[in-house]
């Protein structure tokens, strides 16, 4: 049985995503969960491994800034041969639409 330690909410664009700490018998885990026009997929990212988490997406934001990448520019992403690389795509490389809200993590 899973207890809630600490819950979150935050909303961007068409997006809503769930940061809910929680512990259970194997330890602490963090869930999140992207809703999207009510498709839900869902990451957990055990407790050890969350400062390595939060570095790396910390490293990605970092990069924006010193590339100077307008993340609201939809061209900017187009590879060479003109392709819009559409990074909001739900239906492309759905790679686990399995229910994790099972998963002891």
């Amino acid at each position: 049985m899973e207890q809630t330690i600490a819950s979150e909410k935050i909303q961007i664009e068409r997006k809503v995503f769930f940061f809910d700490l929680k512990e259970n018998q194997r330890g602490i885990l963090l869930r999140i969960t992207e809703d999207v026009r009510g498709h839900r997929d869902t990451i957990i990212v055990p407790a050890t491994g969350l400062k390595d988490f939060a570095e790396c997406l910390k490293r990605m934001v970092d990069v924006i800034d010193q590339e100077n990448l307008d993340p609201t520019d939809p061209l900017a992403y187009e590879d060479e041969d003109g392709d819009d690389d559409d990074l909001y795509d739900d239906e492309a490389d759905d790679l686990g639409d399995e229910d994790d809200e099972e998963d002891d993590y």
